[in-house]
């Protein structure tokens, strides 16, 4: 049985597939690897990209092809087919960091939490700027509940996300999670409906995921938020709905803490990015009040920030002013920010 199985989504990704394969292909620790590529109806040299790999690695990377279904579906088709005992999530133009591969895989030999954490980078494509995103448990290797995360939520929220997660992968099967298909940011529900379920999660002193930023084409780009903001609406509709049907307790929390979360990038779209203010001010307060019935604590709690939200739409304070301010050291400061201290 393979350690570890990698899921690349990939759709006309040409011009990354090759880095993110080969940063995979770590020979100590190859024969414990298995690299699903799940080719989603591409129309470029995706699918010949990845077969050439197949054939220099058998055994080891694996070619799905499918009819386009999105990232969601993707995802789907290829962590329904994981092998592994953990399985990781690899977007084809993001890439690992292949040093860490042998202390991941020796880590995992041993673990059996439902979740695995670890840190991950940003690199900015355009300015060449990298940043690192951790989670700060007090014992690194060690299992800890869900309870005992939510606990020290402001420690785990920067790493409980689509590139600090990996699943146990018959925990992932057993959940039957089947993320939305053909919109955006389904990666929320990925990363907020397993760890709902989850009785033990451990975090690793370990730097794997390197996710590249800075591409005015992709997902996360301010032109494409406010293109497909309707997408998000229908991700945070559903980790509404979703999080409202849990029992009380630790995963109910968990989905709020998640839900809140991306309500506030919504936030940021509506209130800083949208030209049309009044619209974006009224998507606001739409939003905002879907969160009242579901998770009414964590509809008090944003309040405060809500409020200032507004008055910087007013303003007219735009999201690159923004988050200069969230990146100051002052701020980081006052969240507690662990690389600031």
């Amino acid at each position: 049985m393979k350690l570890l199985s990698f899921v690349i989504p990939a759709y006309n990704s040409e011009a990354y597939l090759e880095k993110c394969i080969s940063s995979m292909l770590e020979p100590s620790v190859l024969p414990a690897l298995e690299i699903i590529v799940v080719n989603d109806g591409s129309t470029d040299a995706t699918e010949k990209i990845a077969l050439r790999f197949c054939g220099q690695y058998p055994g080891t990377v694996r070619l799905i092809t499918q009819k386009n279904l999105g990232h969601g579906g993707a995802l789907n088709t290829g962590c329904a087919a994981a092998q592994g005992k953990y399985l990781k999530v690899i977007d084809a133009d993001d890439w690992v960091e292949s040093r860490s591969l042998p202390a991941f895989v020796k880590a995992l030999e041993k673990c059996e939490s439902d979740v695995v954490l670890t840190h991950y980078r940003t690199v900015n494509i355009t300015t060449g700027e990298e940043k690192a995103w951790r989670c700060y448990p007090e014992t690194f290797g060690k299992a800890m509940t869900l309870e005992d995360v939510m606990g020290r939520w402001g420690d785990f929220d920067r790493a409980l996300t689509f590139h600090g997660i990996a699943y146990r992968t018959d925990f992932y099967h057993r959940m039957g999670l089947k993320l939305s298909e053909h919109i955006f940011y389904e990666d929320h529900e990925f990363a907020t409906f397993p760890c709902c379920h989850a009785e033990t999660v451990t975090p690793l002193d370990i730097f794997l995921y390197v996710y590249r930023i800075g591409d005015g084409n992709q997902s996360v780009s301010d032109a494409n938020q406010l293109k497909r903001i309707s997408h998000v609406e229908a991700v945070l509709n559903r980790l509404l709905t979703e999080g409202e049907k849990l029992p009380p307790g630790a995963g109910r929390d968990y989905a709020a803490a998640k839900a809140q979360g991306l309500l506030m990038s919504y936030l940021t779209t509506a209130l800083l990015v949208c030209p049309d203010k009044a619209q974006g001010r009224a998507l606001a307060e739409k939003a905002v009040e879907a969160l009242r019935t579901p998770f009414p604590e964590n509809y008090r709690q944003i309040q405060g920030k809500y409020k200032i939200f507004q008055v910087m739409s007013r303003l007219h304070i735009t999201r690159r002013q923004f988050e200069a301010v969230l990146d100051s050291r002052l701020y980081n400061k006052l969240r507690g920010n662990h690389d600031f201290q």
